[in-house]
């Protein structure tokens, strides 16, 4: 017979606080260790994590499946030791069907999402991102689900997050807005101070494309100062910092800002930063680099910058145009969307500088990529390029201005020269 929750929940606390004795926060640690490295992206941050394991404690909840395996490799304990007989039949859910852990479904859906987004952008993905969020939402909202509301929560508040930047990326922005303003709520619900930073680094992303720079800046510095976040959580905050601040033309406070972001992605992934902070690298901070320069105008060092982002993204995933057998991004499974974005702004910096012969070397690339990823916010900017060239009326050579009206046909847009 399983012992009932009250029970397994004393019995977990006896176990933490024995010899050499665990603070919840160490033992959320443990747990996260003791989970296979493919695993552990899609556990909660260490402080969700140990509010989980308080409400197992007093008997809230009980640990599902994955979370009993957990316990018990780090407790050195079987699971029928720690849990009793699991060979009794599940009671089934209040829909009638076999509990199967809705957060790790939530969890295991996000991966997915984020894999679909980073391969072929946000955009194609924009309508599931945002069903999968409404399907997480209304778990939440009906208790129809068989998971540790928190843990449900803290999962659902990472899948708003998702389909807010789908939405971004869609150039759906009011919609964005009004997504992670409801997934900040359900993260904090969750107590998930770390996604719900993350969430409000979206608001000011927001802002800044949106040309809102003064009410970005409010965001970035409505939080604690650096030294109290996580650095990769600070550095992000900086970053959005510094965009806001190139808007209003401090060039000198915005380089500062990025300047310590530098120093910060100089180390590798400190211990508290989160782990959805794994994209935040000298790519990322190049293609910011590059953008603050062309908010301030200086489109030498701009084209500098990014080009550094995508070849930096390119030398992870190998990209061959033209010579690689199947889609031209075959190899693009993680940098897809984001090599692509690079590469867009750099062919812009490009154009207003008048570097045509660049710029020519740069649209061949670009152009296998429209076959495959799709980025409304993205194409703004190539469609602002394409101009350029279109009107460009000496410098652009007959094949840079064939590739732009290859782009041109692909999406379907009709560009004039007046």
């Amino acid at each position: 017979m399983t012992p009932g929750k009250k029970v397994i929940g004393a019995r977990l606390r006896a176990e933490r606080e024995a010899p050499p004795y665990w603070s919840r926060p160490d033992l959320a640690r443990l747990l996260r260790d003791a989970a296979d490295p493919r695993d552990r992206p899609g556990l909660p941050h260490v402080s969700t994590l140990a509010n989980m394991i308080k409400n197992w404690e007093r008997g809230q909840y009980s640990p599902n499946a994955r979370y009993r395996f957990l316990y018990a490799r780090v407790m050195g304990k079987t699971v029928t030791e720690l849990f009793g007989d699991p060979s009794r039949p599940a009671l089934p859910a209040m829909n009638g069907s076999t509990p199967s852990d809705y957060a790790a479904t939530v969890r295991d859906t996000n991966r997915h999402l984020i894999a679909l987004d980073s391969r072929f952008g946000g955009t194609s993905v924009a309508s599931v991102a945002v069903q999968a969020f409404s399907a997480a939402r209304d778990a939440l909202a009906s208790g129809r689900h068989d998971a540790d509301e928190r843990d449900l929560q803290a999962a659902a508040g990472e899948t708003g997050e998702i389909a807010a930047w789908t939405l971004y990326d869609a150039a759906r922005f009011d919609e964005s807005r009004a997504t992670v303003q409801e997934a900040m709520l359900i993260s904090r619900l969750a107590g998930d101070r770390s996604m719900e930073l993350f969430e409000l680094t979206h608001l000011a992303l927001i802002d800044v494309k949106s040309g809102r720079a003064r009410e970005a800046l409010q965001i970035a510095e409505h939080v604690a100062e650096p030294g109290d976040l996580a650095p990769r959580v600070g550095a992000l905050f900086d970053i959005r910092a510094g965009r806001a601040l190139a808007q209003g033309g401090d060039r000198a406070r915005s380089l500062a800002r990025l300047d310590r972001v530098a120093s910060v992605l100089q180390d590798s992934m400190h211990p508290r930063d989160p782990a959805w902070a794994w994209w935040l690298d000298a790519s990322e901070l190049a293609v910011q680099q590059g953008l603050v320069r062309l908010e301030l105008g200086e489109y030498a060092a701009a084209m500098r910058y990014l080009d550094e982002a995508a070849h930096g993204r390119l030398a992870l995933d190998p990209y061959s145009p033209r010579a690689q057998v199947g889609p031209v991004t075959a190899h693009g499974k993680q940098w897809g969307r984001a090599a692509y974005n690079d590469l867009v702004h750099l062919l812009r910096a490009l154009t207003m500088a008048g570097a045509w012969q660049e710029a020519e070397v740069i649209a061949a690339t670009i152009a296998d990529f429209t076959r495959e990823v799709v980025s409304a916010l993205t194409e703004v900017d190539l469609r602002r390029a394409l101009v350029n060239i279109a009107r460009a009326e000496t410098g652009p050579s007959s094949t840079l201005r064939d590739m732009a009206d290859e782009i041109i046909a692909a999406r379907g847009w009709h560009i004039g020269t007046g």
